[in-house]
């Protein structure tokens, strides 16, 4: 799935925001991040520059979104929670919270 870049910088920064939930960076978190990054198509500097973008209009951002890119953004977020073989409490309820923040789950397909 292609993403305008502005939408790209949104999913990143949810990514590294559910990787940073828990307080803890851990090896497998980042070999999945590694994945996306060929996947999403984004480089370290992109990734950086994701980093810093607003919490709240990264929300805006994937508001706004039709419902299969927010279906892909939750697939890629359950994909991060589960890179260390267990989800923890603080990655679902970042995970939560932003699904119900972005809408997903109001709207039917």
């Amino acid at each position: 799935m292609e993403f305008e870049e502005f939408v790209k910088a949104a999913f990143v920064k949810m990514i590294y925001e559910v990787i940073e939930a828990d307080g803890k960076i851990h090896p497998g978190e980042l070999k999945t991040l590694n994945k996306l990054k060929t996947i999403i198509g984004f480089d370290e500097a992109f990734l950086e520059r994701a980093k810093l973008l607003d919490y709240d209009n990264a929300l805006i951002t994937l508001y706004n979104l039709p419902h299969n890119q927010k279906k892909a953004l939750a697939e890629i977020l359950d994909e991060v929670a589960m890179a260390d073989g267990d989800i923890h409490k603080k990655e679902m309820d970042l995970i939560i919270e932003t699904f119900i923040s972005i809408g997903l789950g109001e709207e039917t397909e």
